[in-house]
């Protein structure tokens, strides 16, 4: 039915449960999962004048979120790894919706599950 299965995750708790949530549906299924955390552009263009003022570059502001991001892909990765499902984690940058949507076609997915908050 679902062969390949997007989850869209920011971190948040209610991201976290809908993954794990993913995850097990993925195990039932017998499907793949892309996790895919996008690095809100937006968010960053906000923080930054605000950082530089205070001493942080943007380029130290951008390798905290690439960090945080990675983290959060590879914490989906162990919970398909102790479910036996094979997990292929994603991090892009840009527009959450316009880089799941990306995503979402580029990988063939066929079916995207995300938290309905974050």
């Amino acid at each position: 039915m679902y062969r390949k299965i997007l989850i869209a995750t920011d971190g948040s708790d209610r991201s976290m449960k809908s993954s794990r949530h993913g995850v097990k549906l993925a195990k039932s299924l017998g499907s793949d999962v892309l996790v895919l955390h996008v690095i809100n552009e937006m968010a960053i263009s906000k923080v930054i004048a605000s950082l530089l003022r205070k001493g942080t570059s943007e380029e130290d502001l951008r390798e905290t979120l690439k960090a945080s991001a990675e983290r959060i892909v590879a914490e989906v990765a162990k919970m398909g790894e102790a479910s036996g499902v094979r997990v292929e984690p994603l991090i892009r940058e840009g527009d959450p919706a316009s880089r799941i949507l990306d995503a979402a076609r580029v990988e063939n997915v066929d079916l995207i599950l995300m938290g309905s908050h974050g």
